[in-house]
């Protein structure tokens, strides 16, 4: 039974919100203690840090009767009790089975209200049982008061406050997007509104009433700017979501590859629109793992490099310039740039005079890697050309800089949300196509004697490169028989490709409020949405990466 079927689906929904985050942030204390425990420090206050977060997921559970997730959160807080007061117990052994309990407690609370999972939960609480029984002269609880404990574990099951709960209104993101559809259609309103101001001002000339208008148009669009940024700001969440979850996973692959990693996360309050998360997950778990597996070397290795055994990850995100940057940087021997350039020349590339950035973008071809082995959690270089993908898809930008022996960082650029979109505005045969500016590099005026053709090809030089430009009627399907030369071309841009596109006009820039296309249309190749313009009119938003992606396959 899921949430949705569930009659108790939107207390299920919020017990998931309150207790996921808690879950993940004791795991993350736990991998803390482990490292601590290692360096011989006992670590008291992350110890005793955990207590409350434990004690609100073991009530919350109780009172919604998830009796594993109970049951765990109970065990977990006995072994925690004993490691506080039995020193000597700590170590590896305490930290693993303290992480492992982690582990399920997050998995549960995950999956919570499915079945299936009572025999996992009554193991783990076994293990915890049998750990408690090693050591000597252990207090014991009395049965009352472990029962007592439970039953009234649940009389709250908040610690922050009833002030602080009460100014927070859960709202399904469902909602957040009707009223995002309701204000799109207020600034389509209020741009046509605009320009019928302009059409009258042309034809009656100044006057008073036009003066007012005037000011009423104005007025109406700073009121509709600072609707959207409120609106904008409660679809946000802190990246912390998702880098929450890496801690616990860059330990475990870790200890897979018996290396030693200490992740470092900075940056977790940057805010992010909640669509852009749930996109962003898969690509950072491919480049952590990626970092732990292949970049970071094991302990001898470093050794032998001058360097600590412990490697250092670090995930960082700040805001910059209206968009979000998220960093992944290790501190790994580097990426091999012979064994690029030797990759690249065995697959017919001409690279004898590429410099370094040039080879490093050469990682997210499809299908190009270094590795003689590549390993069932990562390859270097196997799957970026996906991780990029995503990330393009997203309206970002991916870069790699690496030097050797020193580390690699990825460094993305994301907007930060994806419901409104800044965007080039063209018309190729009188129809209009909106171009995320993200994907904008120029708008250059076509010279004919500029574009010449080789192998049936428009190419132009640009920046002293040769890019491809290609006719937009042909591309987006508008091509009439009669037509005049195109007056411009748009410089198209992801990552390491461009592409240029010939238009009859550049309208200007607009913020554009992004409409999914009707499922029962499908997905054209060249469109990614759709928009109204302030005239009423339809337009299409381009998809610009998988424009680039045809060209690429076609040539």
């Amino acid at each position: 039974m899921t949430a949705d079927e569930n009659p108790f689906g939107d207390l299920l929904q919020d017990y998931v919100v309150e207790c996921l985050p808690l879950a993940e942030q004791v795991g993350d204390v736990f991998v803390e203690l482990e490292r601590s425990w290692r360096a011989g420090d006992p670590a008291e206050e992350l110890l005793a840090s955990v207590k409350g977060r434990l004690h609100t997921v073991k009530g919350n559970s109780a009172m919604m009767g998830l009796t594993p997730m109970q049951d765990v959160a109970h065990a977990l807080e006995d072994a925690c009790a004993l490691l506080a007061r039995a020193s000597e117990r700590r170590g590896d052994e305490a930290a693993a089975l303290l992480i492992a309990g982690t582990g399920l407690l997050v998995d549960l609370i995950r999956t919570a209200p499915a079945d299936g999972h009572g025999t996992a939960a009554a193991d783990f609480v076994k293990q915890v049982n049998g750990f408690l029984a090693a050591t000597p002269h252990r207090p014991t609880e009395p049965e009352e008061r472990r029962q007592g404990d439970r039953r009234g574990s649940g009389s709250t099951g908040r610690t922050d406050g009833t002030d602080g709960a009460s100014s927070v209104v859960r709202i399904d993101f469902r909602r957040l997007d009707a009223l995002l559809e309701v204000l799109g259609e207020g600034l389509i309103q209020q741009s046509a509104f605009a320009e019928l101001h302009r059409r009258l001002l042309r034809r009656v000339g100044p006057c008073e009433e036009l003066g007012e208008l005037d000011q009423a148009v104005v007025a109406m669009e700073k009121t509709l700017k600072r609707l959207e940024s409120t609106l904008m700001e409660t679809r946000l969440l802190a990246v912390s979501t998702v880098f929450g979850r890496f801690p616990r996973m860059v330990r475990d692959v870790a200890h897979a590859e018996g290396k030693r990693v200490r992740l470092v996360v900075a940056g977790g309050e940057t805010s992010l629109d909640k669509a852009v998360l749930d996109r962003l997950n898969e690509p950072l778990v491919h480049l952590v793992s990626n970092a732990v597996v292949h970049g970071i070397e094991a302990p001898a290795e470093r050794a032998r490099a001058g360097k600590p055994a412990e490697g250092v990850l670090r995930l960082e995100a700040s805001s910059v310039s209206g968009r979000v940057v998220i960093r992944v940087l290790d501190d790994g021997r580097g990426l091999d740039e012979q064994a690029i350039r030797g990759k690249a020349e065995t697959l017919g590339l001409e690279v004898r005079s590429a410099d370094s950035a040039h080879l490093h973008q050469l990682i997210f071809m499809p299908g190009f890697s270094t590795a003689d082995q590549v390993s069932r959690l990562a390859g270097r270089g196997m799957g970026l050309d996906v991780v990029a993908g995503s990330i393009h898809g997203l309206g970002g930008t991916i870069e790699v800089d690496s030097a050797p022996g020193q580390g690699t960082t990825f460094t993305l650029s994301l907007p930060v949300t994806l419901a409104i979109v800044r965007s080039l505005i063209v018309e190729v045969d009188r129809e209009r196509f909106a171009l995320p500016l993200t994907h904008v590099a120029e708008t250059v005026r076509a010279e004919p004697e500029a574009i010449r053709e080789i192998n049936h090809r428009g190419v132009t030089q640009w920046r002293g490169d040769l890019i491809h430009v290609a006719d937009g009627g042909a591309i987006l399907g508008t091509d009439a028989p009669v037509r005049p030369p195109r007056r411009f071309y748009v410089v198209m841009t992801a990552g390491a490709k461009r592409r240029g596109l010939l238009v009859d006009r550049l309208v200007g820039h607009q913020d554009v409020v992004v409409k999914g296309l009707d499922p029962a249309l499908g997905r054209p190749d060249v469109v990614s949405g759709t928009t109204i313009l302030g005239d009423g009119r339809v337009a299409c938003i381009l998809d610009v990466v998988r424009i680039l992606d045809g060209a690429r396959r076609a040539s």
